[in-house]
């Protein structure tokens, strides 16, 4: 099992969101502790197993996995549908 992570500032635009895109990326990264490379698609041009973009609807989150430091970390979370 890997460990979340994320920042004060990914924190502040994830309490941000829309209720229903706080859920899915709650649910997302959550769900996707047990085997991150499960989340998403590889992001950017080579697939290193470490990078993995997540994108559906309006919303995207890019998480790099630490495989060393079991870890989740969120790098950018973007949501560009209209608030509720």
């Amino acid at each position: 099992m890997y460990q979340l992570h994320i920042d004060t500032v990914m924190h502040h635009v994830y309490s941000g969101l829309p209720p229903a895109a706080r859920a899915t990326v709650a649910r997302v990264l959550l769900d996707g502790l047990a085997d991150p490379r499960q989340i998403g698609e590889p992001y950017g041009d080579v697939d290193d197993g470490l990078m993995r973009l997540y994108a559906a609807d309006a919303l995207a989150v890019v998480i790099l996995i630490g495989n060393t430091t079991r870890r989740v970390t969120v790098l950018s979370l973007v949501w560009a549908g209209p608030s509720e």
